[in-house]
C-alpha cells in the first residue's frame, strides 16, 4: 500500500489531470507515482523535468529507457524493472532486448555498441562517484556520444527517481517482482538474470 494518498480529483487541476492521462498513455513515469507527485508544486516541476529528460532531447529514447530499467536494477526493487515505457517499445524496445540489457549486455548480439556504452557508464555511474570520476570514462564515452548526448546521459542516471518510488510503495515488493511488463499481470516470474543462469550481481550491479 502507499505510504502517500494519490491527488484527489478534487484537487487535479487541467494541468495536473493533462500529466496523468499523459503517462497513461507513454507507460512511463508509471501513473500511480505521478499521482502522488502533483499533490506538490515542486513534485509536478520534478514530473515536468523527468518527462523531459526520458522524452526529450538529442539522445534515442529507447537508449535512456534501457539505461533506466537497468539502474533500477541497482535499487533492488522489482517495480522500477517492470515499468515500460510504450515509446520505448514503439522503437523497438523488446523484453529479449531488456533480457540482455539485465544480464551480459556487452556480449548481447541484440543491443549496438552505443547502447552497450551507455549501459557501461550506468553501472559505473550507480558505483559511485570514485567509478566515473575519471578521464577515462569519458573519453570512451566521446568514443560513442557527443557531448550533448553525455549530458542528457549523465542526468539521466543522477536523478536517483527509483529510491524515491522504493520508499513510496506504490506496490508491495512481492507484486513488484512478480508483475509481468508484458501483459500487466502478476505471474510468478523470476530476474532476467537469473533465467539465463548468471549469479546474482554484487550490489550495484
Amino acid at each position: 500500500m502507499p505510504r502517500f494518498d494519490y491527488i484527489d480529483d478534487s484537487k487535479k487541476t487541467p494541468q495536473i489531470a493533462a500529466m496523468i492521462e499523459s503517462t497513461k498513455k507513454t507507460g512511463a513515469p508509471d501513473p500511480r507515482v505521478v499521482s502522488i507527485m502533483t499533490r506538490s508544486e515542486v513534485g509536478k516541476a520534478w514530473v515536468d523535468w523527468w518527462n523531459k529528460a526520458l522524452y526529450g532531447g538529442v539522445l534515442p529514447h529507447k537508449l535512456k529507457e534501457m539505461c533506466r530499467i537497468r539502474i533500477s536494477v541497482a535499487h533492488q526493487w522489482g517495480y522500477c524493472s517492470t515499468v515500460r515505457s510504450n515509446v520505448a517499445k514503439a522503437e523497438g524496445l523488446t523484453e529479449d532486448m531488456v533480457d540482455d540489457l539485465l544480464g551480459s549486455y556487452q556480449t548481447s548480439k541484440s543491443l549496438t555498441t552505443r547502447e552497450k556504452a551507455a549501459l557501461h557508464y550506468a553501472d559505473l555511474f550507480k558505483r559511485g562517484e570514485h567509478a566515473i570520476d575519471k578521464d577515462e570514462v569519458y573519453d570512451e564515452l566521446k568514443k560513442h556520444f557527443s557531448e550533448e548526448e553525455i549530458i542528457e546521459l549523465v542526468m539521466l542516471c543522477t536523478d536517483g527517481v527509483g529510491k524515491l518510488v522504493k520508499s513510496f510503495n506504490v506496490l508491495s515488493g512481492d507484486d513488484a517482482c512478480a508483475l509481468n511488463p508484458v501483459t500487466g499481470s502478476v505471474v510468478e516470474v523470476r530476474p532476467a538474470f537469473a533465467r539465463k543462469g548468471e549469479r546474482k550481481r554484487e550490489e550495484g550491479f
